[in-house]
């Protein structure tokens, strides 16, 4: 069983993939006579490789996209409430660009490369916009701060 070609040891020195070639031929066991090699078989390199697994999910980088959409969802709640408080003019001030480049993102989703970009540029708005809202607030704390120190 041991020398037969579908035994343990055959089964070991099988390459990955190909079931009739051994990697390297074992040496002969002392008194035993040496068997013929083996001589490869011209099919062997002419089987295709077995189909790639189907993914069990959504394509790589679609849940990094989706997630740059939602921040860039969550970026309109200052101009929204503005808007509800009567200042409409803060709604010139919406992430616009973040959300259109995270949805030009979601519909490119079989184009890895072009997600990739459209990702980073939807994320280079979301940051921007944040650092942008960031300095704003600084500036209408101070002014706020001012107000109050003055009292006016």
């Amino acid at each position: 069983m041991q020398g037969s070609a579908g035994g343990p040891k055959a089964f070991w020195e099988r390459e990955q993939g190909s079931a009739t070639r051994s990697v390297a031929p074992s040496a002969p066991a002392p008194g035993r006579p040496s068997a013929a090699p083996a001589r490869p078989s011209s099919t062997a390199f002419s089987v295709h490789p077995p189909p790639a697994p189907v993914p069990i999910g959504p394509p790589a980088r679609v849940g990094g996209t989706v997630a740059a959409l939602v921040v860039a969802l969550l970026t309109l709640t200052g101009p929204v409430l503005g808007a509800y408080l009567g200042l409409w003019f803060l709604l010139l001030g919406a992430n616009v660009p973040g959300i259109t480049l995270a949805i030009v993102a979601l519909t490119r989703i079989p184009d890895a490369p072009e997600v990739e970009r459209f990702l980073r540029y939807t994320w280079a708005c979301n940051f921007a916009y944040i650092g942008l809202n960031a300095v704003l607030a600084v500036f209408v704390l101070l002014m706020l701060a001012m107000i109050i120190l003055l009292g006016y």
